[in-house]
């Protein structure tokens, strides 16, 4: 799918794309079919419903008899296939259609692990670990990621390697962030090492989740902005819609609810354009948390039901759960503890079947909350120490302290301020306080005074009040500092795309001037391709066809029309008009017409322009027919000959310019060219016409009078010999009446009679055979009718009706022609081709010789062809002649009745009617041989 064979990129960059798609509308054949499927690969996000067509179409014309697919390498087509399949399957993923999905993802592997297409290994592999990240399956993305490495490494692709290791690491980020931190931190290049784009935004996202996680969220927000504008420039829009909601999150975490709810809205608006369910609900998931966040209940509710609407296909993926996390949690801040105990406990059970053990700890804690709020302290009791014991199984030392700090206000509630309320929020503190660098809450340490004060231990109680405080002040102090961060890094990522908008514009600048020299360029070597298909054309049909084709593709034009003067020269005929895709003749226009524009541009022979400047003379405008506020008119000149003029129209009033001029003007100097030609070509076949009728006439009448002599001898004979009878059955009859009849006159009589009658019958035999060929044959030139044939038969009429001339010629002819040998087709044309043989061979085979042979054979080719020819032991052919001996008047007989048109009616009738092949060998004097390459049916 690469040009020239090369390795197929993973994700094509924009510039790349858009030369693709300027490209589509020159390139033919193979070219044009591999370009078609090299953007359907780079497409599969950008738009992946007109990649989906595209792959689709592709592979029809795969299982087809398409020419352009018989013109691509067979090395490429099943790579190619399989590269299609993955597309396919790419689209389906994203419209979340798993299981065809998957389907065709195994029908890629398997087609590129036959033709060890490493590459493609990987990158099915990398799609695998798309297929399993939306089915929740943690353990199958990371092993499809590792095996997409492995595949990567063995085709030496170092990019998609570091695409598919910080893919990786990034995935690890959710498991476990010291350890993806002390894996990946130091093996993945910095943000600095001026990566292509489509590794930085891998490798960006990956660093700004880590830094995410890490609660650095100035760099956090810095990293994904970056990995955001490479994702959209290499048309990964997947990674954008994600990268955009992590920028949403990232400044909500700080605070910034403006910047946050903006980038959100970018990924959502993003998600909608594409149409892709899945990364829908997941731009509806976090800004339903961030409506949250914002105290509006009500409007995140909303967002987060129709994530979960959405995902109802997918109740296992991360996205479902995150967003029925959310919806609890938006649930137990507006007081409604029923509803999010029940959101809650439809998460645990998801997260369980999925093995999320993260989302299962987090509605462990949420259904122990939303137990608490409705006074069911008991079954709220033991989830919280389900809670506590699963995350101390997985040190998960914050959850811990979340997890007796429910414990803690359960049995506050249930109990009032009890001896075990009092351990369980002390011991919450020693937990908290043995994570470095973790903060308690404020809120804990406010109910961990209560506690302490309603227990009688005031100094702990004012530690705990004191400490809660000091917290609160510098939560304030840290609130603003969020919000300046925030702020800073909002307008460093603005500075840093205004820069970047800047050198984009720059770059744009001078690309433009070099696209304007290169356009200039290429505008005249396409000016010269153009030339040589609207000269090549021989129709005026054609000719007018190309030129409207041509002139809509490098003109505004809304009407164009063509004109050509008659043979008198007084008028110019309306030959070609088009106007808004329907054709129309108008009426003839006097040449010497003075409102006319056409017929002054052929008078004056110069070209009109009208536009803004010099607006068209309304007063001839046709009624019913659209406004045009931009003509240009010139006129069709050959060798200083007027044929005519073309003119072309558009309503834009500055639609042509010195650009414009030069196009049409090179089209009116092609176009004329071409016309003339056809007109000469014209005149030419109706010339070779005649002079083909002329030629059947005469091969006929030589038929006709080869015939009539044949039949006078058995006619001759017939005759002689009735008269014979006639004379003999008169003497007979007188004998008879005389009486003088002697046995022996009987027997005399009888046998005379008998040998007479033999001889009659021979000879009419032979005669009724001559008119049964000749009439087969004059039928079968008359009517060109289609039928099934002997060819043993046929060969054998055309040489009976010859028979005279051969003879006469001294030649003998021999058959090696199968008897069963039949075919369909037009055995009157075949017999043509015959004959302009024979007569080829009878006038140049033999000259100067008396005497030869001729002989015709055919033998099948297989069970749909059959090879004839006709070959003389005549004195043969040179070089020189064997080289034109198929051209129109080309004869060595010219001046002594040779027209220079038999070899190449032949040429016409085999190649175009019978649609089969002729050629010719020979040497001097070593005779010659036509050979016929023919269908056993004619097409």
């Amino acid at each position: 799918m690469a040009d020239a064979g090369e390795t197929l990129e993973l994700f094509a960059s924009e510039e790349a794309v858009q030369a693709a798609e300027r490209r589509l509308s020159q390139a033919q054949g193979a070219e044009l079919w591999l370009l078609r499927a090299w953007l359907a690969w780079a497409l599969r996000q950008r738009d992946s419903q007109r990649a989906d067509g595209l792959a689709a179409c592709l592979l029809e014309e795969l299982a087809g008899p398409d020419q352009a697919v018989a013109d691509v390498p067979p090395a490429r087509r099943e790579p190619t296939r399989a590269r299609l399949l993955l597309v396919r399957a790419e689209a389906a993923l994203l419209q979340l259609d798993m299981d065809r999905a998957d389907q065709l993802l195994q029908q890629a592997l398997q087609l590129m692990q036959s033709q060890q297409d490493w590459c493609g290994c990987a990158d099915a592999h990398w799609l695998g670990y798309y297929l399993a990240a939306d089915r929740g399956d943690s353990d199958g993305l990371m092993s499809a990621l590792e095996t997409a490495i492995v595949f990567a490494r063995q085709a030496g692709d170092a990019s998609r390697v570091l695409v598919f290791q910080a893919t990786l690491a990034r995935a690890q980020v959710f498991r476990d962030v010291a350890v993806a931190e002390r894996k990946w931190g130091s093996a993945l290049p910095p943000l600095s090492a001026g990566l292509p784009p489509a590794e930085m935004a891998a490798v960006a996202d990956f660093r700004g989740l880590l830094a995410a996680l890490s609660a650095d969220y100035v760099p956090s927000i810095r990293a994904f902005a970056q990995a955001y504008e490479a994702a959209l420039q290499t048309g990964q829009l997947r990674r954008a819609i994600s990268l955009a909601t992590n920028l949403g999150f990232a400044h909500t975490t700080m605070s910034d609810f403006q910047t946050a709810m903006e980038w959100l809205r970018r990924g959502l608006e993003l998600a909608r354009s594409a149409r892709w369910p899945a990364l829908i609900s997941l731009c509806l998931a976090h800004t339903g948390e961030a409506l949250r966040r914002l105290g509006q209940a009500n409007d995140a509710r909303d967002l987060l039901h129709e994530c979960l609407q959405l995902q109802q296909q997918q109740p296992d993926a991360r996205t479902t759960m995150l967003a029925l996390k959310f919806l609890a949690q938006t649930e137990l801040d507006a007081g409604r503890p029923a509803d999010a105990q029940l959101a809650f406990e439809t998460l645990a059970q998801r997260a369980r079947s999925a093995s999320a053990l993260d989302l299962e700890i987090d509605a462990g804690l949420g259904r122990a909350r939303a137990l608490l709020l409705q006074a069911q302290f008991e079954p709220a009791r033991q989830v919280a120490a389900q809670v506590l014991a699963q995350a101390g199984e997985q040190h998960e030392r914050g959850t811990v302290v979340e997890a007796l700090w429910v414990l803690a206000d359960i049995e506050h509630a249930a109990n009032g301020d009890t001896q075990v309320a009092q351990h369980c929020y002390r011991q919450a503190l020693r937990h908290a306080d043995k994570i470095e660098g973790y903060q308690p809450p404020i809120a804990l340490l406010d109910a961990c005074a209560r506690c302490e004060a309603a227990r009688g231990d005031f100094e702990p109680a004012y530690r705990c009040a004191a400490r809660a405080s000091e917290l609160r002040q510098r939560s304030y102090s840290e609130e603003t500092q969020r919000r300046s961060s925030a702020l800073q890094a909002h307008h460093q990522v603005e500075r840093a795309r205004a820069e970047s908008e800047h050198l984009r514009r720059l770059a744009e600048s001078e690309a433009a001037r070099f696209e304007a020299l290169k356009g200039a360029h290429e505008a005249l070597l396409h000016l010269g391709a153009i030339g040589q298909e609207i000269t090549a054309e021989l129709d005026a049909d054609r000719v007018f066809e190309v030129l409207e084709r041509h002139v809509h593709a490098m003109l505004h034009t809304a009407s164009m029309s063509i004109y050509l003067l008659d043979d008198s020269g007084q008028q110019l005929l309306c030959a070609f008009g088009m106007e808004g895709g329907e054709s129309f003749v108008d009426p003839p226009i006097d040449a010497l017409n003075s409102n006319s524009y056409c017929a002054r541009s052929v008078r004056e022979r110069r070209e009109f322009t009208l536009g803004a400047q010099h607006p068209p003379d309304l007063r001839h405008h046709i009624p019913g027919t659209a406004v045009m506020n931009s003509v240009m008119v010139a006129p069709l000149i050959v060798a200083e000959r007027v044929i005519g003029v073309m003119t072309v129209q558009s309503p834009k009033g500055d639609a042509y310019g010195e650009r414009e001029q030069l196009i049409f003007r090179n089209l009116c100097s092609y176009g004329a060219i071409a016309l003339d030609n056809a007109r000469a070509y014209l005149r030419l076949g109706e010339l070779q016409r005649h002079v083909m009728a002329q030629e059947k006439l005469a091969a006929l009448g030589a038929m006709v009078a080869g015939v009539a002599h044949e039949l006078n001898t058995p006619i001759g004979n017939s005759l002689l010999v009735a008269s014979t009878l006639l004379g003999s059955a008169r003497d007979f009859e007188q004998r008879v009446a005389r009486q003088a009849l002697r046995r022996a006159d009987w027997q005399q009589f009888a046998g005379r009679s008998r040998e007479g009658l033999e001889v009659i019958e021979r000879s009419m035999e032979a005669a009724a055979s001559l008119v049964r060929s000749f009439k087969q044959v004059a039928v079968d030139r008359s009517a060109e009718q289609r039928r099934d044939f002997l060819l043993h038969e046929l060969c054998e009429q055309y040489v009976q009706t010859m028979g005279l001339m051969l003879r006469r010629a001294g030649i003998g002819v021999r058959m090696e022609v199968p008897p069963a040998l039949s075919m369909q087709g037009y055995p009157g044309s075949l017999g043509q081709v015959l004959v302009i043989l024979l007569n080829n061979a009878m006038v140049h085979g033999f000259e100067g010789r008396s005497g030869g042979t001729i002989e015709i054979g055919a033998l099948p080719r297989g069970p749909e062809h059959v090879q004839l020819w006709v070959a003389d032991d005549g004195v043969g052919m040179t070089p020189a002649v064997l080289a034109r001996i198929f051209e129109p008047f080309f004869s060595t007989k010219f001046g002594q009745g040779g027209s220079g048109l038999g070899l190449s009616i032949c040429h016409n009738i085999v190649e175009s009617l019978l649609g089969g092949s002729i050629r010719v060998s020979s040497e001097p004097g070593l005779g010659c041989r036509f050979t016929l390459e023919l269908p056993m049916r004619s097409p």
